[in-house]
């Protein structure tokens, strides 16, 4: 019994800080987003990833804004969308700067958006050895 208790207690610890960084509310959400969106319910889908969004989750941040672009169970809204990209490259979200990259129409600018996507993916690849 001492084992396990002290088993919960370690894993208990472990993911406290991926809960904390963003509240357990914001994965919550973000978690019950990604359920919705899988059923075939994008529009609870886009609610609860705005949810999750205003909670600081990049990654929702970035799958509300690609919704926002395709008019994806909410309004197409490409200004939107870009202001999510962005809030989510503020966190060095990788996905978010390649997708605007792809988004902009100055070559240049565009590249520099590619290699900040690539220079955080690296950084995210070194996390998780």
């Amino acid at each position: 019994m001492k084992r396990l208790l002290a088993a919960a207690l370690a894993a208990l610890l472990m993911i406290q800080p991926a809960l904390a960084q963003h509240g357990e509310e914001g994965d919550l959400a973000l978690r019950r987003a990604l359920t919705y969106r899988d059923n075939g319910n994008p529009s609870l889908a886009a609610h609860w990833l705005g949810v999750a969004a205003a909670r600081g989750m990049p990654e929702a941040m970035f799958l509300l804004a690609n919704m926002l672009l395709e008019g994806d169970g909410v309004p197409k809204d490409e200004a939107a969308a870009r202001r999510w990209l962005e809030a989510a490259t503020e966190q060095d979200y990788p996905e978010a700067w390649q997708q605007l990259g792809m988004m902009e129409k100055d070559p240049e600018k565009a590249g520099q958006y590619f290699r900040r996507a690539a220079h955080a993916l690296t950084h995210r690849g070194e996390l998780k050895r």
